[in-house]
């Protein structure tokens, strides 16, 4: 029996990644090596951009994938069109993963640790997580907690067209987790639309803008708070409390969250 557990963690696979939160999940088990193809906004570590691409998340190209010539596939299951593509080569053993909330990064973390013969370090890897985000902070422990809206697009230059965080979506969980309340978890659908009548209605304490991609350099966070700055009967523009937010794992459920609920509870506390 030894040596069949021996064997499994020897298992070395030509593994093609479907979603960034896959790749980010293989590199962090330690078995970036063992990655011969990923996604074109599959951008973290830096060694993932050195990968061939297979197209994008949405739409990866099954022939770039099948010219790999990988065993093994992992793809986010809300892709059932991509899997079922897969599968009908029936060259390739595709497993479907769901790590859309802090419990499916648990899950893909063991289901794909299991696969490649690593069970113990995918262990580590979940608990390390776990350890991480319920680490005693104020602000988890904050009354009351602040209200928080997380803006995730809206129209550019302005505050029009909104797009927020609602209801069990992966960013409302990281909200809860860092001891704020979410004031769109009462939307019906995943990320609402918003209009800017809704935002003066719900007044949140604290405005999250992650309306535009790489709001990286301070004169581009000073122009995000700009756009805000001419609502002042806003609370959270009153109190100087509205945060551009840049990072990627925000986006991309994975091994980072920790890192997501770190930076927000630090943002909370203030």
């Amino acid at each position: 029996m030894h040596w069949l557990v021996l064997l499994l963690a020897l298992s070395h696979y030509r593994i093609v990644s479907a979603a960034p939160s896959i790749t980010e999940i293989l590199f962090a088990l330690g078995a970036g090596d063992q990655v011969v193809g990923d996604t074109a906004y599959c951008n973290y570590p830096e060694a993932a951009k050195r990968k061939a691409k297979i197209g994008g998340y949405a739409t990866p190209n099954i022939e770039l994938i099948l010219a790999l010539n990988p065993d093994l596939v992992f793809v986010n299951d809300s892709r059932p069109n991509v899997v079922e593509a897969l599968r009908q080569t029936r060259r390739i053993e595709v497993i479907s993963l769901h790590p859309d909330s802090v419990y499916g990064i648990y899950q893909s973390i063991q289901t794909i640790a299991a696969k490649l013969g690593i069970p113990d370090r995918g262990e580590r890897l979940v608990q390390s997580i776990d350890n991480e985000i319920h680490q005693t902070t104020d602000s988890s422990n904050r009354t009351p907690k602040p209200k928080v809206l997380f803006v995730v697009g809206r129209t550019p230059g302005t505050v029009a067209g909104l797009v927020v965080v609602g209801q069990g979506s992966y960013l409302s969980e990281v909200i809860d987790l860092a001891g704020g309340i979410n004031v769109a978890a009462d939307a019906g659908v995943q990320y609402p639309r918003f209009s800017f009548e809704e935002v003066i209605h719900r007044d949140p304490d604290i405005i999250l803008d992650m309306g535009h991609d790489h709001i990286v350099t301070e004169s581009e966070k000073r122009a995000v708070k700009g756009l805000w700055q001419r609502y002042s009967f806003l609370r959270a523009v009153r109190y100087d409390a509205v945060f551009p937010i840049s990072g990627e794992y925000f986006v991309t459920p994975g091994p980072r969250v920790g890192q997501a609920v770190r930076e927000l509870r630090k943002i909370f506390s203030r």
